[in-house]
């Protein structure tokens, strides 16, 4: 697995999962933020190492990354939307392994009122996949 179909797998993940539940603003996609709870959806990678040694074309090398689904609420309404909506994201990644892909570590962090209207519960799961060459 490349890093390209990597994110295309993991967006498209938890794009059938969630659905229409909320809108979903992901990376460099134009988004115009609603007035309802929201979510942002980042991939990032950030370790990788080679994970077996043997002749060229059969190494397998190892990506590792963060999942960041991040959830909106306007402030003000006890954050109940925003928890609900984390426990609809924990199940999408929560102890899966899913096309190559295997994700840990799952779990919500508040960070409560932003400072710019919003109320905010992050989703975080750790992921890795293999890579052959």
């Amino acid at each position: 697995m490349n890093y390209e179909i990597a994110v295309k797998t993991i967006r498209k993940i938890f794009s059938d999962a969630w659905g229409d539940t909320t809108k979903v603003a992901y990376d460099d996609v134009k988004f115009d933020i609603p007035t309802t709870t929201w979510v942002r959806f980042n991939i990032s990678h950030y370790d990788g190492n080679q994970a077996s040694i043997g002749s060229p074309g059969s190494n397998k090398f190892r990506r590792y990354g963060l999942i960041a689904a991040q959830v909106f609420q306007p402030q003000g309404q006890g954050s109940l939307d925003a928890r609900k909506k984390v426990d609809l994201i924990i199940p999408i990644f929560q102890g899966k392994q899913i096309s190559g892909i295997t994700f840990y570590d799952v779990q919500a962090r508040e960070i409560g009122n932003d400072g710019a209207g919003w109320y905010q519960v992050n989703v975080l799961s750790k992921f890795y996949y293999d890579t052959i060459a």
